[in-house]
């Protein structure tokens, strides 16, 4: 009788297959058998799957749609491929990607996104303090937990690269007789406890957008700040007025709990009629502004840390835009961008305008500007995050 040979594939090459497929498809194949199981649960499996999942980034963005009973949240995720084709109309929503919220005066608040976990606060009210959720969407798990405390904080999120440690940052500003002041927090998610570190040497701007409340980078935190806030009223700043000298980048090293005071390009030297920004791209940090209320312009830091490194990546000019705007609108008040996202060959940039809510894509090559034409609604572009899908825990 013949003798027959079941084929079966080497464990590491099944591994390797396993770690360049979605997260949907691997949940099921824990049901499979004990193997399965046991190897998405794998700490060095689950840094694996990571890795490759991050060639292929996507955009978060929230299309609130509240009602009397619930302000539930439609979370689109968008491959960030997709959208520099602009190749999306109208994008279906996802039951996989909805985050449920059955106070409807409280909506969620982004804090930040790292690795494929999302952090969001809701402030339930001054008097209870407020709730924090740990949010994977690919695997359709969370955990919560109470900052146990009457203040207000502003909240922001990223990743201990050194202690394999997930950390939420959270910071109050207090402000009597003119003179601001500072409480920070810190919580450590391996130690699921709160602690104070160091108050802010410098204080950060107070952003009405949450997801310019810390940008993560490279196991640090940074904030756009000020170096004083001598004669100006903290939460209502008028931009126009400050002059350049005043802003510093503040960073927050994870690890160390320590904080650095970046400087920012020598080109900019010109006041800014909007707020300035900060984002990640090409795993650069950037910074963006208005120039003279003609162009927005974005700067590169090349080497972080050093004041030297910064290049400058883009110079747009508001001219491009204005076709888009009835002729009223055609005005550079009427255009505040927040970069968010760049192709790898770094030609094709996606912003976002916080004035109309809209986003837009920008082309170097051709220096040609195009809108986004995807038509769900009530999209919060600029309140918009990276994204990479993940089998990392929430607890």
């Amino acid at each position: 009788m013949e003798d027959r040979h079941q084929s079966v594939l080497p464990s590491e090459l099944m591994t390797k297959i396993l770690s360049l497929l979605p997260v949907k498809p691997l949940m099921r194949f824990r049901c499979v058998n004990k193997f399965y199981n046991t190897l998405i649960s794998d700490p060095h499996f689950i840094q694996m799957h990571l890795k490759n999942s991050a060639r292929n980034p996507n955009l978060m963005v929230i299309a609130r749609q509240h009602n009397f009973n619930s302000f539930d949240e439609n979370v689109l995720n968008l491959p960030i491929s997709l959208l520099l084709e602009n190749s999306l109309s109208t994008v279906p929503y996802d039951p996989y990607y909805r985050l449920k919220n059955e106070n409807p005066h409280c909506p969620w608040l982004f804090a930040g996104s790292c690795n494929g976990l999302i952090c969001l606060c809701l402030d339930i009210d001054t008097s209870h303090g407020s709730r924090l959720c740990l949010w994977n969407p690919a695997t359709r798990t969370k955990s919560e937990f109470d900052l146990a405390s009457q203040e207000c904080f502003v909240f922001a999120f990223g990743y201990d690269n050194l202690n394999g440690n997930y950390k939420v940052i959270a910071f109050d500003i207090k402000v009597k007789s003119g003179n601001a002041r500072s409480v920070v927090k810190v919580f450590s998610m391996r130690d699921n406890c709160w602690r104070n570190i160091q108050c802010f040497p410098v204080l950060p701007l107070y952003m009405f957008v949450s997801t310019q409340n810390g940008v993560y980078f490279s196991s640090t935190v940074n904030w756009l700040a000020l170096q004083d806030y001598f004669g100006l009223d903290y939460f209502h700043l008028n931009y126009s007025s400050i002059t350049p000298e005043k802003y510093v980048i503040l960073s927050l090293d994870l690890s160390t709990e320590t904080y650095t005071q970046l400087l920012l390009p020598r080109g900019f030297n010109k006041v800014s009629r909007h707020q300035p920004k900060l984002a990640v791209l090409m795993d650069c940090l950037c910074f963006g502004h208005d120039y003279e209320e003609t162009y927005f312009v974005i700067w590169q830091m090349k080497d972080f840390g050093v004041q030297s490194s910064w290049i400058q990546l883009f110079k747009i000019t508001y001219q491009n835009f204005f076709s888009y705007y009835c002729d009223f609108a055609r005005e550079s008040k009427w255009l505040d961008f927040l970069p968010l996202c760049l192709s790898k060959n770094g030609d094709t940039l996606i912003l976002a305008n916080n004035q109309e809510n809209e986003a837009f894509i920008y082309n170097r090559r051709d220096d040609r500007v195009e809108k986004i034409g995807i038509t769900n609604k009530n999209m919060l572009w600029f309140e918009a995050w990276d994204y990479v899908e993940s089998l990392v825990s929430t607890h």
